[in-house]
């Protein structure tokens, strides 16, 4: 929940008491209720809700939550740990209460003080977290608990109504008051909220994401309230769009009172001032920009040269920031303009796009910002009227007639290419004409290549020792380029380990052993290892190995999945090429190759299959090309359908038959 303490002048309230909610007013379970053990529409379901009721009322200042659950099996028990965050001078947290009650009616109070922990600190801000859990919890055990949450008299709530949660809800129910001298008016007694603008907020908005039938619907009085019921628990299809941009929840605001086209032009002026007046190419970019590039250089080149200087600076988002003791002890500062970020070669992410932007433009270049939303974290909502859901900053370049889209504050990230959580990501963008909603362009396929390439030796009984070699270029090479910035270096061999596992078939074993070009963004990304285990079977005089060596565990749930209620988002298009050099045992002949196979699935996706016997060694060639990165439900079926003749496909085995001689070795 997000608080606002902007309040122009304070206020004066009387001096009103806090409900509370004692012991004796918990709710009595019903024998139902303490006999269930399983919940009929979602038997997996480790617990429900069987009762939420989450109150904010502004006008005691105060929100609270009242939670009822019951522990359907052992994983369940986790919910008997409650951890409340809340900032230490803005919020006090008081009036906990908890108990267990057992399936025989026992019940178990909360005796024990809860644990109040630092959890982060900044100058005199601190954010604290309140622990405690329940006591005697066992699988059939109701969980109940309540506390409060207050604010001080010049402070305003927005409040999320997070309705949809990780376990099914059987009833719930949700009431914000709002303060009544606000609601419907711009102030009373000269007392109004403004934004970090200063502009005042007028209005109370809200997005609402619903269930089918479910409407909110507000009282005259600024008196809000939702009653739901059999909420199902929050989808979890692998592949789908981020949880946050799915659940069903309410979400308040204030808001200066513009409509949705105005808003946006309205806070895109300022956010372009702010950019403008950060990055403005002073005498000291332009004499730096200068000292990068020579007279000759095409825009390209120019581009490119800036570029590695901004990459080649210390990226707080990917190292560690420094606190404002630290800045001062060292002489630094924290940046207020592209300048400062120059000076001291270390930035934020956002720091350093705008340094890039401004050492454009102080090459004379046409460079323009685009604030985007993090894809792996939402989807931009221009619907919901909240400039901060957008999260990265981008820059294009315009040169030649057309728009290059970069992304200097990734760091790692090379020349021309742009992290998959900023691209089909919708925004706000400057044009030569002004700012308006854009969104960035998906990679082609092409841009993001993973090749795997084996060359084992085949024993006779159907083992193999040998050794791999992958190659990546695109988003996989900055996935492992960024983790071995964030992580140490035997995490990221472990880490590869785990990825390697899952790349290769049952039976078999793989040893990471180094990476190279680790350090060079602008060159392929590759790894090598050791390989050994029992790919293959012998049954008689025959060996049988696999077509295709290498695993594709990344779809296998398509082809589980029949049916699919959630969009797909596969962040990226990509290609897959797979090969494999069976170099064959002694007195062993090729008796079937895999057949060479093509599975159009055309403008989405292709597989190619070859293999190829020369001498006594065998080559298979594997590619799945995939062209697209988001699908719709109704779209699963021939996606399915797709990767289900694949897996056919990929069932093919190379089949060895042994002489007398041979089998006798």
């Amino acid at each position: 929940m997000r608080i606002y303490g902007l309040m122009r002048f304070p206020l004066l309230l009387l001096v009103l008491a806090f409900p509370c909610l004692l012991h004796g007013q918990f709710t009595q379970p019903t024998p139902e209720e303490l006999k269930m053990t399983a919940d009929p529409a979602y038997p997996d379901a480790a617990a429900i809700y069987l009762f939420r009721e989450f109150k904010t009322d502004d006008t005691l200042h105060y929100r609270s939550e009242h939670v009822r659950i019951k522990v359907l099996t052992e994983l369940g028990k986790e919910l008997a740990t409650v951890n409340l965050g809340y900032f230490r001078g803005a919020n006090t947290i008081n009036d906990i209460q908890a108990r267990t009650i057992h399936a025989d009616g026992t019940v178990i109070p909360l005796n024990v003080k809860p644990a109040d922990l630092l959890r982060a600190k900044e100058g005199e801000a601190e954010v604290h977290q309140v622990t405690f859990n329940l006591p005697s919890v066992e699988v059939g055990s109701i969980l109940e608990y309540y506390y409060q949450v207050r604010y001080d008299e010049h402070r305003y709530s927005s409040p999320s109504w997070e309705i949809q949660q990780r376990f099914p809800v059987r009833k719930a129910h949700f009431t914000f008051i709002a303060f009544p001298g606000f609601f419907g008016a711009a102030g009373i007694g000269g007392n109004y909220l403004v934004d970090y603008h200063g502009q005042a907020l007028s209005d109370l908005l809200w997005y609402a994401n619903l269930p089918k039938g479910v409407t909110l619907n507000p009282s005259q009085n600024g008196h809000f309230d939702l009653s739901v019921s059999d909420i199902p628990p929050l989808p979890r299809e692998q592949w789908m769009p981020p949880i946050e941009s799915r659940r069903y929840q309410v979400i308040f605001y204030y808001s200066p009172g513009k409509s949705e086209q105005a808003y946006w032009t309205n806070e895109a002026g300022y956010w372009l001032k702010d950019v403008n007046h950060f990055a403005e190419p002073t005498g000291v970019i332009k004499n730096a920009a200068a000292s990068l590039v020579a007279p000759g250089d095409s825009d390209i080149d120019k581009a490119k040269k800036l570029y590695a200087a901004v990459q080649a600076m210390d990226n707080t988002n990917f190292s560690r920031v420094k606190s404002k003791e630290e800045l001062k002890n060292q002489g630094m500062k924290p940046a207020k303009r592209a300048e400062d970020t120059w000076t001291q070669k270390s930035g934020s992410s956002e720091d350093l796009a705008l340094l890039y932007l401004a050492l454009l433009r102080g090459a004379g270049l046409t460079a323009y910002p685009m604030k985007v939303v993090n894809r792996d974290q939402a989807i931009f909502n221009p619907g919901y009227l909240y400039f901060p859901q957008l999260d990265d900053l981008v820059i294009i370049l315009s040169t030649g007639g057309k728009e290059i889209f970069l992304d200097p504050g990734e760091k790692m990230c090379p020349f021309q290419m742009v992290n998959w959580k900023h691209t089909g990501a919708g925004g706000i963008r400057q044009t030569d004409k002004g700012t308006g909603p854009s969104a960035s362009p998906l990679l082609p396929y092409t841009a993001n290549t993973v090749t795997r390439r084996a060359e084992v030796t085949v024993n006779g009984d159907g083992s193999i020792t040998g050794k791999l070699q992958f190659a990546f270029t695109g988003q996989e090479a900055l996935h492992w380029r960024q983790q071995a910035l964030t992580v140490e270096e035997d995490a990221l061999k472990q880490n590869f380990d785990e990825w390697m596992k899952r790349q290769l078939p049952s039976g078999v074993q793989a040893q990471f052993v180094r990476f190279a070009k680790l350090d060079d963004p602008d060159s392929d990304l590759a790894a090598y290892a050791t390989v050994t285990g029992a790919p293959g079977s012998a049954t008689g005089k025959r060996l049988l190995l696999p077509g295709t060596f290498f695993a594709d565990t990344q779809t296998q749930v398509f082809i589980e999945q029949p049916n699919r209620t959630q969009p797909i988002d596969m962040h990226y298009a990509e290609q897959i090429k797979d090969g494999v050099l069976y170099h064959l045992p002694a007195g062993f002949s090729v008796e079937s190759l895999p057949q060479t196979t093509s599975v159009p699935w055309p403008s989405y996706a292709v597989l190619q299959i070859k293999a190829l016997a020369t001498g006594n060694d065998v080559t298979a060639t594997h590619t799945v090309g995939r062209a697209f990165s988001f699908l719709s439900p109704d779209e699963y079926a021939p996606l399915r359908d797709f990767y289900q003749k694949v897996a056919t496909a990929d069932q093919q085995q190379l089949v060895l038959t042994a002489s007398a001689a041979g089998k006798g070795n």
